[in-house]
């Protein structure tokens, strides 16, 4: 066990506290902050690269994969060209595993993301898309998310952006959990199916 700080009133978040309104400013506003610090960390989050090393443990170990993969895989893939072209993408701090667990409330004063295992260069809206998915945001509580990390009512090509990154948070973390089948069997089986489901109904 490692304590790095004593958080006082502690209230561990869900995904309905997470709902509220002046918990999605909290998210919002420390996202800002630590998407705009200016610090290069060192350590990449490579969605796609981790993708592509995840695939090669999959297959290595035989896991058996989706009858319709390749074509969801040739979707995103898509998606993200098309993202890419017209979208001002910067690599920033990010914390990348923003679960509703992850967030801490100390009475009314000050919320806390924590766990940082994850942590590392990455597109800072990734981290907006998975508090999103993990919390199950409606449009409206994603405007109000988007709008308070903006300061803007955000454009179209915000939202092109921001859902783009839901797709792939879900798409990562399908092939995460297929390498975990071996070790953990069915518990991540029936988790990676969850994922994948998710993936295909965002409209992939």
């Amino acid at each position: 066990a490692k304590v790095t700080e004593f958080i006082p009133y502690a209230v561990t978040m869900s995904a309905e506290s997470m709902k509220l309104p002046e918990h999605i400013r909290w998210a919002a506003l420390i996202f800002r902050k630590l998407h705009s610090c200016n610090i290069n960390t060192g350590i990449p989050f490579e969605v796609f690269d981790m993708a592509k090393g995840y695939e090669e443990i999959i297959f290595k170990n035989g896991v058996e994969m989706y009858n319709d993969y390749g074509d969801i895989k040739e979707k995103v893939m898509k998606i993200k060209e098309e993202v890419d072209a017209v979208c001002d993408i910067r690599k920033v701090p990010c914390h990348n595993d923003a679960l509703c667990e992850n967030w801490i409330m100390s009475g009314k004063e000050r919320m806390y993301l924590v766990d940082w295992e994850y942590a590392g260069m990455n597109d800072g809206i990734w981290d907006l898309a998975d508090v999103s998915i993990e919390a199950s945001y409606d449009q409206e509580l994603d405007e109000m998310l988007l709008t308070e990390y903006l300061g803007r009512k955000p454009t179209e090509t915000d939202w092109k952006h921001f859902l783009a990154n839901k797709l792939y948070v879900d798409y990562l973390w399908t092939l995460w959990a297929k390498t975990r089948v071996p070790n953990d069997g069915k518990p991540m089986e029936e988790w990676g199916d969850k994922r994948y489901g998710l993936l295909k109904n965002n409209n992939v």
